[in-house]
């Protein structure tokens, strides 16, 4: 029926998003529901095959805006003493190898399938893409064990998580809060901001401050004194932590007076900006204006001067009327400029990625070659161009909404085009009950030492070492499930600590696998 590649690619791409959107007890297949519609497009039309090229490419994108997006929390990680955490990915997926190499060897399970089984007991697309491209034409039969580990992937953690999150209930994420207080408590007169802030510990971000008929911006060495009233943004309890300390709360009347001060939601569309501080754009050294808030994604965040401003950001500033529009010139405020991402950029990394991953590292004990490949390279790349994030003119930074397009992209491409390779296996190759058991081992064993190990680091926080393990899953499902379970920030936190590095290790040792059964 279907003779173009292209054509069974784009219907298994719509047909998995539709499959994908079931959901059962709040728990669907999502992206990976392309994967199983291009099983059925393959098993349908065996004789048509995508190129292998597309494929690559695909994953290529996904990995390249992911490590981009990525690099800041590792290096957050570090710098807060959450480095432990970095331990549970290597150890957990440590085991998981040996599992996988005992295992497959008892069973007698072939290497190229025990491969695929091992990427998808672990729910990872980059590193089954690493292991078809290895096993070149073996490639589709990684691909079914692929398939066929998957959904256990997805449900022995869910299934896991069940039980201590019994006793959870949703709470809603933290929003930022806005008071106007009236300052009445200060004891030490001329202190500056800066220094009131560190005595009481607040962590708030303080907007404007009327006194008298004057208005002004209050920045980090301004003097605010008894009388005052002064607009502070912040965490609900840290609001309240504030108005305890600096005086009571009074009318919001203020808010309203726009006659001096005003407020404007701004976007980062200005490449010349995008990459640098706040303190390097100096907003208020130029325009007497302040930064009370930074709105990335979906999620709103208090700034500091040393906070990175990136390419689609919304800056919420306040500053004198007549100077707003100058403000907003400066930064750009251009919603197409701000979704647009710089084209050489962006492929002179993927090409640095790509050549990466064909240089050949020498083993020791002459054991043979090792190559990382492309989806890797493309990883490690982007994790270093991400900490970089500018090379003089050059900004390597994607727009978030740019990054989650190219992320969504990348993935799909690759898992209709596996998905159709492994189709047109399923007239020769059957299905192996062998290869179940084998992945529901590597998931069970893989699960168990995560949670071990997080327990023991994170306390009885469950919602955030539900992170942990959605992360060591690398798996979208298993993060909705708990953040629908939970319902609070600590979910992304755990999530974000080990979801960069298991998805490098994932790549990395199923290759290591392959070399050594070989």
């Amino acid at each position: 029926m279907f003779t173009s590649p292209l054509l069974l690619v784009c219907l298994a791409i719509g047909c998995g998003a539709l499959l994908g959107r079931f959901s059962v007890k709040k728990v669907s297949l999502g992206v990976a529901g392309v994967l199983f519609a291009g099983i059925m497009c393959g098993f349908l039309e065996p004789s048509v095959k995508p190129p292998d090229a597309l494929a690559t490419f695909g994953l290529a994108l996904f990995v390249y805006a992911i490590g981009l997006s990525s690099s800041d929390f590792l290096i957050d990680t570090w710098a807060h003493g959450g480095w432990r955490y970095l331990l549970i990915p290597p150890l957990a997926l440590g085991a998981a190898f040996l599992v996988d190499v005992m295992v497959s060897r008892l069973l007698n399970i072939p290497v190229s399938t025990s491969a695929g089984v091992f990427a998808g007991a672990l729910t990872n697309t980059p590193s089954l893409a690493a292991a078809t491209t290895a096993l070149g034409s073996k490639g589709a039969e990684a691909t079914l064990g692929y398939a066929m580990a998957y959904p256990l992937g997805v449900l022995i953690p869910i299934l896991m998580l069940s039980l201590p999150f019994r006793h959870e209930t949703p709470k809603g994420g933290e929003k930022l809060t806005r008071a106007v207080l009236l300052v009445a408590n200060l004891t030490s007169p001329g202190e500056s901001i800066t220094g009131i802030l560190e005595k009481s510990s607040l962590s708030i971000r303080f907007a404007r401050c009327v006194r008298g008929t004057e208005q002004f911006v209050i920045s980090g060495n301004s003097v605010i004194m008894n009388g005052d009233i002064v607009t502070v943004i912040g965490f609900l309890p840290d609001v309240q932590r504030a108005t305890e300390v600096l005086g009571s709360e009074c009318t919001d009347e203020i808010l309203n007076d726009r006659s001096q001060l005003d407020t404007r939601r701004i976007f980062v569309s200005n490449p010349e900006l995008c990459g640098k501080t706040l303190r390097q754009i100096g907003v208020f050294r130029n325009f007497e204006g302040l930064v009370t808030r930074v709105r990335r994604g979906d999620r709103d965040f208090i700034p500091t001067a040393d906070t990175t401003i990136l390419p689609g950001d919304r800056l919420r500033i306040i500053a004198p009327r007549e100077n707003l529009t100058a403000i907003s010139e400066f930064i750009g405020d251009s919603y197409q400029e701000a979704s647009e991402f710089n084209v050489l950029t962006f492929g002179l990394g993927l090409a640095m990625g790509i050549a990466l991953g064909t240089v050949d590292i020498n083993l020791p004990m002459g054991v043979g070659t090792f190559e990382i490949g492309p989806v890797a390279g493309c990883l490690i790349v982007a994790l270093v161009l991400g900490a970089v994030g500018r090379t003089g003119p050059l900004t390597w930074y994607l727009p978030y909404g740019a990054s989650m397009s190219l992320r969504q992209l990348g993935l799909v491409l690759f898992l209709a085009c596996a998905g159709i390779k492994a189709g047109s296996l399923l007239y020769s190759a059957p299905l192996d009950g062998n290869a179940v058991i084998l992945g529901v081992c590597i998931t069970t064993v893989t699960c168990l030492v995560t949670l071990v190990l997080a327990r023991m680091i994170a306390g009885k926080s469950w919602p955030f070492i539900g992170g942990i393990l959605a992360g060591v899953q690398t798996q979208p499902a298993v993060l909705g499930f708990a953040a629908g379970r939970c319902g609070n920030e600590q979910v992304e936190a755990g999530y974000s600590e080990t979801y960069p590095l298991s998805m490098l290790l994932k790549i990395v040792l199923v290759q290591f696998f392959l070399l050594f059964m070989k």
